[in-house]
């Protein structure tokens, strides 16, 4: 998963026409700031990237789907990330103000209304739980799912979050992305193992030497 891509897509999901959303860091944003002019009334800022615990541990190996004889298995376990994103309302003109709150209005809408979406494998697809569940089951394998979660701050929180990131207050909400996966690592292939023998050893009152026996077992596919 490319996380360019991943906002880039999102952005064009929320603001098709693009005059909405524009992606800065939001921290760079002071008060006399030239550099910056945008008709952009919100900021679209990435404020936190944390693995996901919960996540931990997963496997390397994953079955082939064209070849069920054999499994692939990447160098090392995929990592699961959690992306906060922070849409702010960002107006140099003070008489803008309302403008902006209407648009961080669109936001929550827009995120009420869809909240899982489907990201594409090969990085060329973000779509909404409507237009994933038009595909065919075949289509869906190539999809991972990522949900938009909205969070609810304190008041100190809130003022610990605008301290850190040296800026000042905005109008804003704050959603965390889940799950952002990070594979870039080789697979390799493996075959499967579909035949097992195996020795048991029962042990009988009546001889003391015991007894060995000896099955084997077929696989499934």
């Amino acid at each position: 998963m490319n996380l360019r891509k991943l906002i880039e897509l999102l952005c064009k999901l929320v603001d098709p026409v693009g005059s909405m959303i524009e992606t800065v860091n939001i921290s760079t944003l002071n008060d006399g700031d030239e550099f910056f002019d945008t008709t952009s009334p919100i900021i679209l800022s990435i404020v936190n990237i944390e693995e996901d615990r919960t996540m931990k541990n997963q496997t390397v190996y994953f079955k082939d789907t064209e070849n069920p004889d054999q499994i692939s298995r990447f160098k090392n376990p995929t990592q699961y990330f959690v992306l906060s994103l922070m849409f702010a309302s960002y107006n140099k003109v003070m008489n803008k103000y309302l403008d902006g709150i209407d648009k961080l209005n669109n936001i929550l809408v827009y995120f009420q209304q869809h909240n899982s979406f489907h990201y594409k494998n090969d990085d060329t697809e973000l779509i909404t739980l409507e237009s994933f569940s038009q595909k065919s089951e075949s289509e869906k394998e190539n999809y991972q799912t990522v949900t938009m979660e909205m969070v609810s701050l304190s008041t100190e929180q809130l003022n610990q979050m605008w301290s850190y990131l040296g800026s000042k207050y905005m109008p804003s909400v704050l959603y965390k992305m889940r799950l952002c996966t990070i594979q870039e690592s080789t697979v390799s292939e493996e075959n499967t193992i579909t035949k097992v023998r195996i020795n048991l050893w029962e042990n009988d009152k009546n001889n003391l030497s015991g007894e060995i026996e000896s099955g084997e077992f077929q696989g499934q596919q």
